[in-house]
């Protein structure tokens, strides 16, 4: 069987052999590395501390709007940081709502909700003057 294979061909061979495995090295080499997020080289120069800012999220999101889904409180904290050089950065973070969070959302909706149904829109007539500044003669 060695007789029918030309040394030129099994040569090739062997270094396209190489190649892929070299290749397959370097990658589980070099694959961890790209999925690591880099040190912070620095000092925070404050805690976390919210914005104000939440968001509901779903991960399963339905097609229909009326269809019932499971939704997640979420807050967006921020934070400074100082680099090595110096400059001061701004750090944002979207977390999982603590409980407390989520009832203060739940209160501020309920009292913004009772504030509207006891407002009145003035209504208005024809001319555009609101009913309660015309003077009847």
């Amino acid at each position: 069987m060695l007789q029918y294979l030309d040394p030129n061909i099994l040569g090739l061979l062997m270094l396209v052999a190489s190649g892929i495995a070299a290749l397959a090295l370097l990658s589980f080499y070099i694959w961890p590395h790209l999925k690591k997020e880099p040190e912070e080289i620095g000092v925070a120069t404050s805690d976390w501390q919210p914005t104000g800012k939440i968001d509901f999220h779903s991960p399963d999101l339905p097609k229909v709007d009326d269809v019932p889904a499971t939704l997640f409180l979420r807050v967006e904290d921020y934070r400074t940081f100082e680099s090595v050089s110096g400059v001061e950065h701004l750090q944002l973070r979207w977390r999982a709502a603590t409980l407390a969070e989520a009832k203060s959302v739940v209160v501020a909706t309920n009292a913004r909700e009772a504030a509207v149904k006891t407002y009145h829109q003035p209504k208005l007539v024809p001319g555009g003057i609101p009913v309660e500044q015309v003077q009847v003669h």
